[in-house]
This record gives structure tokens, sequence and C-alpha cells, in this order.
């Protein structure tokens, strides 16, 4: 299941009727030790004029090739850490304007090694009014909603990440401003620990270097046995019209550089 949030809106006169919150902080990022025990806090905020009904689970966690996430409630992955994980409650109902406190504990197994991770997902709903008309209508929906907080972990110095570059492709031409000349490169993770990997692309013509181009992917993370795409967009692909070039991408990231090089004619 995608990690989106949902809001499925009523119509004509329950549109009024709407869900607003936050859940703070959105991303954890953490160190621990194989057997550790650790604590975080997360903030829930009823920003709306209606009181909300929440319920929350433990999900697993996984990235797809966009860096967009993904959450399971089964996976046999030695990474995902959902089942050590235990929440001060399950289920809360936060009053209007007000905000309301979970209590997250992790005990990080002692067989792990490099990196972990988990979703703590809230789902959240109106709560239901049994006097007004969105209970008497049948045909009217409930509205509601869901957001996960990601938890990304790390036992100190345990674990080694390992990038090599899967696959570079161009797109196939024609190429218009809304369609330009853009390189693909899929870089696979088989390591132990997650990373962050950064990079650009350089262009040569004839031994000549003419572009120096982004490589984009978002924060660029790669969890353990992950896999990312990083785009460099050529917008200038006119310019080298009928022309052979070389791209060569070169990929950094703590504790080691990787490069890939890739011939093509512009067409």
């Amino acid at each position: 299941m995608k990690i989106l949030v949902l809001i499925f809106l009523l119509p004509f006169g329950a549109i009024a009727e709407m869900i607003s919150y936050s859940v703070s902080p959105g991303i954890v990022k953490f160190d621990t030790i194989k057997g550790g025990v650790k604590s975080f806090d997360l903030s829930f905020l009823n920003q709306g004029d209606d009181k909300l009904d929440i319920n929350i689970e433990t999900m697993d966690l996984t990235l797809d090739r966009d860096g967009v996430p993904d959450i399971s409630k089964v996976s046999n992955n030695k990474f995902q850490w959902r089942q050590h994980v235990q929440l001060s409650k399950k289920r809360f109902s936060v009053d209007s304007k007000t905000h309301d406190k979970v209590s997250i504990l992790l005990k990080t197994p002692r067989s792990a090694s490099g990196s972990g991770y988990f979703a703590v997902v809230f789902n959240v709903s109106l709560q239901k009014k049994s006097n007004t008309k969105i209970i008497k209508d049948k045909n009217l929906m409930d509205i509601s909603s869901q957001m996960p907080v990601l938890f990304i972990g790390n036992i100190n110095r345990n674990g080694i990440p390992k990038i090599k570059v899967k696959k570079s492709v161009i797109n196939k031409a024609p190429y218009t401003s809304e369609r330009p000349l853009k390189i693909r490169f899929t870089l696979e993770n088989s390591g132990t620990a997650h990373v962050n990997v950064s990079g650009d692309v350089l262009l040569r013509h004839n031994g000549q270097v003419v572009e120096r181009l982004p490589l984009e992917s978002g924060s660029g993370l790669i969890l353990p046995g992950g896999e990312r795409y990083f785009v460099a967009t050529l917008s200038k692909y006119k310019k080298y019209s009928n022309k052979k070039l070389s791209a060569e991408a070169r990929f950094s990231y703590p504790g080691g550089r990787i490069s890939k090089k890739i011939n093509f004619m512009v067409k």
C-alpha cells in the first residue's frame, strides 16, 4: 500500500465537515545498538473544528524506485523492525484545536545488522455525530485519511552499504520542451545499511566536457535491498542534434564513490 494521505470529501452541505490535523515529526532518523531500547514521542494536533477518532498501527516500510514510501502489514525482511515496536496507545480521540501525545518504544533486536525500518500509521476519521444529517443520509461517505510517520534506524558502526549501477537508459526520441532528453540510472543497494547518494553527469563531445547536469532523486535515500532512480535532464538537446555524446554519471555517498559511462546519439 502506497503511503498517501487520502481524504474523501462529502458532497453538498456535508463538504464543510473537513479533517485538518498534523503529526510531528513526520520522519524520525535515529542511531541505536543491538538489543538497545529507544523511545520516541509523536505529537498529534487536531487543527480542525471537529473531534477526531484516531487508530494507530505499526507497519513495514520500503521505498520504491522513485523514493515513494510503501507500507505493508506482512514482511519477512530482516530490516523490518515493526514487530519490535510498542505503542503507548492504539486508539484515542482528540477534540478540536487540541493535541495529544503517543509514545513509541523500540526494542532493537539483538540479531539486527545495519539498518532497520518501520512506519507508525495514523488512521484518522471524523467522529460521527448521531444528531447530524451526515449519519441520516446513507449515500454520504465518511471522511477519513491516513498519515504515516517513517522511522529509519541505524546500528552504530554496524553494516555497510553496497551500491552499484544496475541499469542506465535514455528516453526515446523525439524530444520536445515538455519531454526533453533524460538519462536515467537505476542504483541498487545490496548492503546492510541505508545510504544517501548524490551525483551529477558530465557530458562530453569529442572528448571535451560540454555539459554538467545534476542527478535528481529527491533525498537519494536507498534502503538495504532497495533500488532508486537518478535522472539527469538535457534541456539543450537541440544543440547536440545528430551528435554522439558520452555521459559519465558520478555518484558519491559516505564511504564510497562509483561511476557509470554511457554513449548515445542525439536524434
